[in-house]
């Protein structure tokens, strides 16, 4: 039908094209009008519930939600972390749309794998869906009989073949294109109205990076290749993994993929759970540092531990993809924030493309932009003064990233800010993970995890302005040694980390309290010994390691040209001063532990 020529459908690639899509709409007004009803009306009844003093809101809420469809139980997962914008019993009843969705019926799931399949007769051996020649051989040898979980977009099954292997295979709920593409045309239809009226930037645009992410995520296929991408993107850390994907059984409309027996957040340990956050963040701010792949979804139900203390993620419909420069620009963000750098974090913003250049102002909503401020004073600095005061004046939430988002959040009437489309999913990606690990440890915070990260990526540098970035923060432009640097550094190095747990049986090197439980994973699991030494030396380590790691590695070309325009006399000269000694001892720690992991490798 046309509805599938706005994605591209039938063929091997999915595509978005918001004109295409508003086209198919305006010729069938009548549904677009029902479906404004179908929100308006779920508005009234939850708004009804939420003044009742009587009424479970939780429940009504995930009840509207999940009868709205996919983009709503998106949208109602994404809240179920948020306890700074819902109440906290709200946000548990939404936790149910991770992994308890309202299911759809079984004998519609079972027509879609016996027709993408092409299963010539029954689904497996005293199954109870009959299709085709009931003698001919069942396409598993085992095949559940009703879902084991069901999503937004699908419901999940598990399967035995024949030659053994426990697989999941998740089926796509018939509904789910149409219903997502008829929300997406209401949704044009509010942005248009909303464009240029009380939000800087382009709605549209951004919402169309969102759509274009949701179509791919409905075209299974595509969730095949994103996980085997993914998988390989992490397989370094040497603790997370994801399920192997079945090319032979991947539809448009049905995955297969290995079953990994394992557990969700909500049925730990506190100290399992804890492990497993922190490993989940520590891997996701990984991507965002290093990789430039990002998993867009990272909520309860699509994270668990496996049986063997493996972190496994679940579903790659979303993912986000990060520039090389935009890396770069939020590994520099992440320092200023934990060196409550407000200058260098409003660089950052302009260099993520967050903030335009140059910089535009004005004293209050409504009145005219302006690109320089009546004190004549430059335009990033009383910005960074501003974002230093909003923070300092932030109530503890348990969220910092959320508290950031928030402050510019209000920002935005005064400064001219911009919505770089792809900030969509990450903003989403970290709200989730800060929401998930506040209810593991209320002192987590996001940016001590991702700080080692940072450091890395800031010491080997992919383009030209980061190198440029990198000698400036390390060398005068006569050569001399910045060591102001080295304070920092030293800083973060010796930073006291909290007491662990009475549950931890070992020490682990810590920069903060997000590393520590993900290093004690680390170390406790044996296949970590198999990954790959760089990675094993950066990961839970302090941020002056990843100097030592970088500088040998291939990486580290950039950071090895800057050494050679050190002036190593005046190098020398400042080493022997005594306001250096912190760093002299720095040093020797550093050499020693070089040398000592070299000699244990010898043969």
């Amino acid at each position: 039908e046309l509805l599938e020529a706005v994605v591209g459908l039938p063929g091997p690639e999915t595509s978005y094209d918001r004109d295409t899509l508003v086209d198919f709409w305006a010729r069938r007004p009548e549904k677009v009008v029902k479906r404004v009803f179908d929100f308006l009306n779920a508005f009234r009844r939850t708004r009804k519930a939420w003044s009742d003093a009587d009424g479970d809101r939780g429940s009504i809420l995930r009840a509207e939600l999940a009868n709205l469809g996919p983009v709503a139980v998106k949208l109602g997962q994404t809240l179920s972390q948020r306890p700074d914008i819902l109440p906290e019993d709200v946000c548990e009843a939404l936790k149910g749309l991770q992994t308890q969705n309202l299911p759809f019926p079984d004998d519609e799931a079972f027509q879609v794998i016996a027709e993408d399949y092409n299963a010539p007769g029954p689904l497996a051996p005293g199954h109870p869906f009959a299709h085709g020649d009931a003698n001919a051989k069942p396409l598993f040898a085992e095949f559940g009989h009703t879902s084991v979980a069901a999503a937004s977009l699908g419901q999940v099954y598990k399967a035995r073949t024949w030659d053994g292997r426990d697989i999941a295979v998740k089926v796509q709920r018939p509904d789910a294109m149409r219903r997502c593409l008829l929300d997406g045309a209401v949704i044009i239809l509010a942005l248009k109205a909303l464009q240029g009226r009380y939000w800087n930037g382009d709605l549209l645009a951004i919402f169309d990076e969102t759509a274009g992410g949701v179509i791919e995520e409905l075209d299974f296929r595509r969730e095949a290749i994103n996980a085997k991408t993914f998988g390989e993107s992490i397989a370094w850390l040497g603790y997370a993994r994801v399920p192997e994907t079945l090319p032979e059984l991947t539809t448009r409309r049905a995955l297969a993929m290995e079953w990994i027996e394992g557990r969700h957040l909500q049925d730990l340990k506190p100290e399992e759970a804890a492990r497993m956050t922190y490993m989940a963040v520590e891997a996701v701010t990984a991507g965002l540092c290093l990789t430039g792949l990002v998993h867009a979804d990272p909520h309860e139900g699509n994270i668990m531990l496996a049986d063997n203390g493996d972190l496994v993620f679940l579903d790659f419909g979303l993912m986000s993809r990060v520039d090389a420069d935009i890396c770069e620009a939020f590994a520099a963000g992440i320092q200023c924030v934990l060196a409550k750098d407000y200058v260098g974090l409003v660089q950052a913003f302009q260099d993520t493309g967050f903030v335009g250049t140059p910089i535009n102002w004005r004293a209050k909503d409504g009145d005219e932009w302006l690109d320089a401020h009546p004190s004549g004073r430059p335009l990033p600095e009383v910005m960074a003064e501003e974002v230093e005061r909003r923070m300092s004046a932030a109530p503890e939430t348990g969220s910092r990233f959320g508290a950031l988002a928030a402050v510019l959040g209000d920002m935005g009437f005064t400064w001219y800010m911009f919505t770089p489309p792809y900030i969509i999913l990450l903003t989403r990606t970290f709200l989730t993970l800060e929401g998930i690990a506040n209810q593991v440890d209320p002192a987590f915070n996001v940016y001590e995890v991702a700080l080692p990260w940072a450091v890395r990526r800031a010491l080997a540098p992919s383009t030209v302005k980061g190198a440029a970035t990198l000698r400036s923060s390390i060398l005068t432009d006569d050569g001399t040694f910045q060591w102001g640097r080295i304070d920092d550094l030293i800083e973060e190095t010796t930073a006291d980390a909290p007491e662990p747990a009475p549950t931890v049986e070992m020490d682990a090197p810590s920069s903060g309290r997000g590393r520590l439980m993900a290093a004690e994973a680390a170390q406790a699991k044996p296949q970590f010994e198999g990954a790959d030494a760089a990675a094993q030396a950066v990961h839970a380590a302090k941020p002056a390691d990843a100097l030592t790691t970088v500088l040998g590695s291939p990486a580290g070309s950039t950071l090895r040209r800057v050494a050679r325009d050190l002036d190593s006399t005046d190098l020398l000269l400042g080493l022997a001063r005594r306001r250096n000694r912190p760093a002299r001892r720095l040093a020797a720690a550093q050499l020693s532990a070089a040398i000592n992991a070299w000699w244990t490798k010898k043969p």
